[in-house]
């Protein structure tokens, strides 16, 4: 099959190389031509990685050069928003991972960009792809729980995942924030589809346990209120065992999922499912796959993105809204959305 789409990765680090590019490489109706990389080591693994590609020392210089369709964002979080706008103003359909961004000023000036330029922009949620979330949403959708009362997102972890660069996670001129922009992202876009709405409010607190000297925080805990149940979220970089445990309570049973064991107690039946361990680390290209068929079904059809995107907008406003629930000692604040 010829390439439908050329595009260009953006940010050759462990999520690209091990993640993206992978996934990319799968599929026939896409081709990588390009990719931007300042770090002449980052440089080399990208050239030893696909041999083929053009390599560029900055973003603005690759879309002066090439004639791409796509590119795809793979940089640390504070990067996000200039790249973005970069190529969107130069007409050029983007997949960013996220964080998209972290202000809402600069989600509101994607929008403007994006309905000018008249192009795609989808963020890289991939978690809902993860075989634990599917088998979740499964079970939710074959037993007849009732009414939701409670929902727990926990993601413990024994440290920050390091990149090529380091523990960049930790420099929050590159990561925008700590844990809560690293693991709340994705813990906010689950919580919401679980509940299947927006929450209402958002409480928080922030501090750090492990990496005391860092300037992001390593621990967040919030609090979210539906109109219909409470959303709990804990994370941590601090913990002394790696686990991921969901828990969600209903009124005529339960799910409580913990790595890779899924328990569920329904009215009529209990039993226990064992799923796929996870990998660790955070590259997951298996559900990179699907994140790339949204992409393209967004590409053949805009419209399909806006969902995407307005799940994006509600991931910015819930941690704008943790943050300043943090510094204020955690004081409920009501969830203001920003328009799509």
């Amino acid at each position: 099959m010829t390439p439908q789409w050329c595009g260009a990765i953006v940010g050759f680090g462990q999520v690209a190389s091990q993640g993206h590019w992978p996934a990319w490489q799968r599929q026939p109706d896409f081709r990588i031509v390009a990719v931007c990389e300042p770090d002449p080591m980052r440089q080399q693994c990208a050239r030893a990685t696909i041999p083929s590609v053009r390599l560029y020392d900055s973003l603005e210089e690759l879309l002066a050069r090439e004639d791409v369709d796509f590119v795809d964002i793979a940089t640390p979080p504070a990067m996000h928003a200039a790249q973005v706008l970069a190529a969107v103003r130069a007409g050029v359909h983007v997949l960013c991972e996220k964080p998209l961004t972290t202000s809402f000023a600069e989600f509101e000036e994607m929008q403007r960009a994006v309905r000018a330029a008249g192009v795609v922009l989808h963020t890289v949620h991939n978690w809902r792809f993860s075989e634990a979330f599917r088998a979740l949403r499964a079970e939710m959708q074959r037993e007849e729980f009732g009414a939701l009362h409670a929902i727990t997102l926990e993601t413990l972890r024994t440290g920050c995942a390091p990149g090529a660069g380091g523990l960049w996670r930790l420099d929050a001129g590159l990561a925008g924030g700590g844990i809560l922009v690293d693991h709340g992202w994705h813990a906010f876009y689950l919580m919401a589809e679980l509940a299947g709405e927006p929450p209402r409010t958002i409480s928080a607190s922030v501090e750090r346990q492990r990496y005391l000297d860092s300037p992001v925080e390593d621990t967040a805990r919030c609090r979210l209120a539906f109109s219909s149940c409470v959303g709990r979220i804990h994370l941590t970089w601090a913990a002394t065992t790696r686990r991921t445990v969901w828990h969600i309570v209903a009124e005529h049973g339960e799910l409580r999922l913990e790595n890779s064991r899924l328990f569920v107690r329904g009215r009529k039946r209990e039993r226990q499912l064992e799923l796929p361990s996870p990998a660790v680390g955070s590259h997951h290209p298996d559900w990179f796959d699907s994140v790339i068929a949204e992409f393209r079904s967004a590409l053949r059809a805009p419209e399909l993105t806006v969902g995407n995107i307005r799940e994006a907008g509600l991931c910015v406003a819930l941690l704008e809204h943790a943050y300043r629930s943090a510094e204020e000692n955690g004081r409920t604040l009501p969830v203001q959305l920003p328009g799509v």
